[in-house]
């Protein structure tokens, strides 16, 4: 009866069957609303599962100035570097975000080398300490003479030369054991100290002597032991090892996708 009376005031009332029908609309997207948030949870939920899962991938290559773990050594050495610098200090961010920081010196917006620098790169090559360097390195086997090695992560440090990763090991640190850890452009921007400074580095080979002399001319000699890859998250490479005093170069390859790590090793002499 109740159904009958239904039927007879939307047959008589077209309106009222308009309101109806999009009652009903609604209450189904009400009930499918409901049931996806009952098969994948709160949308709120959702959002906090997505952004812990985007935490497990690497982070981009970090700004010159980004804070690093002290990987290396924490003594103090018997010369004062140049102050200032970030990569090895201490108490900076989580170990967990630090672990993700890359190796220094990704190569990217460099213009490849022309053969007339290419030729200027295979002879031998001197440089001039600027003030702020704390020591040297010299290869005869690339034609490497005095390249100024500064103890600073920023750009400016990159244009003169090499770089010592802050926080490593110094020749004359005073620990059981070192690992001088120094990083140099394979490419670089022509007209400045580091253009095409490791170009070559990828040439050295086992028995290769590589030195580097403080600025008070006191000479550390290492000879080449070893070369590999890593990838750019593989910082262990950064670390001393246990009864070896190392001397580590590392520079970006291969050439031109420079997404992996170019490392020599060498032990001293």
């Amino acid at each position: 009866m109740v159904l009958r009376e239904i039927r007879r005031r939307l047959a008589e009332d077209p309106l009222l069957k308009v309101g109806v029908v999009a009652m009903t609309f609604a209450l189904a997207l009400t009930g499918v609303a409901a049931l996806i948030v009952f098969l994948e949870g709160s949308p709120r939920a959702v959002a906090e599962n997505s952004s812990k899962e985007s935490t497990l991938w690497p982070l981009a290559r970090s700004d010159p100035d980004t804070n690093w773990r002290n990987w290396g050594d924490a003594s103090s050495p018997r010369t004062s570097p140049e102050p200032g610098t970030r990569y090895g200090e201490s108490g900076s961010g989580t170990a967990q975000d630090q672990s993700r920081q890359s190796l220094p010196l990704d190569e990217y917006d460099y213009p490849l080398p022309t053969d007339q620098q290419l030729g200027a790169a295979n002879q031998p090559r001197h440089y001039n300490l600027p003030p702020g360097a704390i020591m040297s390195l010299s290869i005869n086997t690339l034609g490497l003479n005095n390249v100024p090695v500064l103890s600073s992560s920023t750009t400016r440090a990159l244009d003169q030369g090499v770089i010592h990763l802050p926080g490593t090991s110094y020749p004359w640190s005073d620990t059981l054991e070192r690992n001088v850890y120094l990083a140099g452009h394979r490419l670089g921007w022509p007209g400045t100290g580091s253009h095409l400074v490791f170009y070559r580095l990828n040439e050295l080979s086992r028995g290769d002597r590589v030195t580097l002399r403080d600025r008070e001319g006191r000479r550390y000699d290492y000879m080449v032991i070893e070369s590999f890859e890593v990838g750019p998250f593989d910082r262990w490479v950064t670390g001393r090892v246990r009864g070896r005093d190392l001397l580590t170069l590392q520079t970006c390859t291969p050439i031109p996708t420079f997404e992996k790590r170019l490392i020599v090793r060498a032990e001293r002499i």
